[in-house]
């Protein structure tokens, strides 16, 4: 494995990036797996409806693969993280399309694979991106990754220096305390999901089971509240029952509107400061206080969260 010499942040310089993020027009660019379900399309038109907080600059398609699922258990099987991929690029331009927008947020194609180790990077469309738009950024650049962090990990290694100019906020991983670590983000990729605690980049992480799963909503509901309102909506409602896994009184996490909500307003979340962790190979953590600090959310204003998310998206075509 590569002996990456990764910057080091002092703790002045790692605060000031982890700032939470203030003030109109907060440069931000969402990392993610659009197709695998439907949180990732609500959290990119989410961010599109407050033009005011949140300048969208770019979004990167993530490789996913869910055949460890069983056929039965997806809406479409994918075993190839290129497909997957693919699949997710082809998504983000059907999502933007139905969302009314001054600005359309470039998109780009990412990785056609897992990492492997971080001797060998791939580059591709969204690392190329990633790097020259962190780079050129006048203050910090907010990447949000809603997805196995393949396209972040790989852009790291390719060029740490982007260490001093972004702050990554991840979903991924559950939380320190729940009774596994099997998630679904984190285990597609492992290496890549490493270098995320290991390269020192400021890192806001969101775990799922334990704190983001109180996001969750329902197909009924969501119907109710969407159908035969924007545009966005009535996609939403139209595939919300894709997910062939949310049965009868089941409830579906919107998962991936955490890492949006924090963006628009850090006061709905309640956090802690933590030594970054280390992932083992049977994917539990392990901790050493040495190590440098990452932010963990705890708690998350579940109600207000969707209060907002729910009226954007029902007065879309009102914006």
């Amino acid at each position: 494995m590569k002996n990456i010499k990764w910057p080091q942040l002092s703790l002045s310089e790692r605060m000031k990036l982890m700032e939470p993020p203030a003030g109109p027009a907060i440069p931000v660019v969402i990392d993610s797996d659009t197709f695998n379900e439907i949180d990732d399309q609500i959290a990119i038109a989410w961010a599109m409806l407050h033009p005011q907080k949140i300048d969208l600059q770019a979004l990167y398609a993530a490789p996913f693969t869910n055949s460890f699922f069983g056929k039965e258990n997806t809406h479409v099987y994918v075993k190839d993280a290129q497909q997957g991929m693919l699949l997710s690029f082809d998504e983000m331009h059907r999502v933007i399309k139905k969302v009314p927008h001054k600005n359309t947020p470039d998109i780009f194609k990412g990785s056609t694979q897992y990492l492997k180790n971080r001797e060998k990077p791939e580059t591709s469309p969204a690392t190329v991106d990633l790097i020259e738009r962190a780079l050129r950024c006048e203050g910090t650049l907010q990447v949000l990754s809603i997805a196995a962090p393949t396209n972040v990990a790989n852009a790291l290694c390719l060029e740490p220096e982007i260490i001093h100019k972004i702050h990554v906020t991840w979903l991924g991983g559950n939380s320190f305390n729940w009774k596994d670590n099997q998630e679904f983000n984190l285990m597609q990729d492992v290496a890549a999901s490493r270098v995320l605690f290991d390269s020192g980049v400021a890192l806001t992480q969101i775990p799922c089971f334990g704190v983001a799963n109180t996001l969750a909503s329902s197909v009924p509901e969501l119907q109710y509240y969407f159908a035969n309102t924007s545009t966005i909506g009535k996609y939403i409602a139209d595939i919300a029952p894709n997910c062939p896994w949310i049965g009868f009184a089941s409830r579906k996490v919107i998962w991936d509107i955490a890492t949006v909500g924090y963006i628009l307003a850090p006061d709905w979340f309640t956090a802690e400061f933590h030594a970054s962790p280390l992932i083992n190979d049977n994917f539990s953590w392990s901790f050493d206080n040495r190590r440098h600090p990452v932010r963990v959310i705890q708690f998350i204003e579940r109600d207000e969260l969707f209060r907002d998310l729910f009226r954007k998206i029902i007065d879309a075509d009102n914006q």
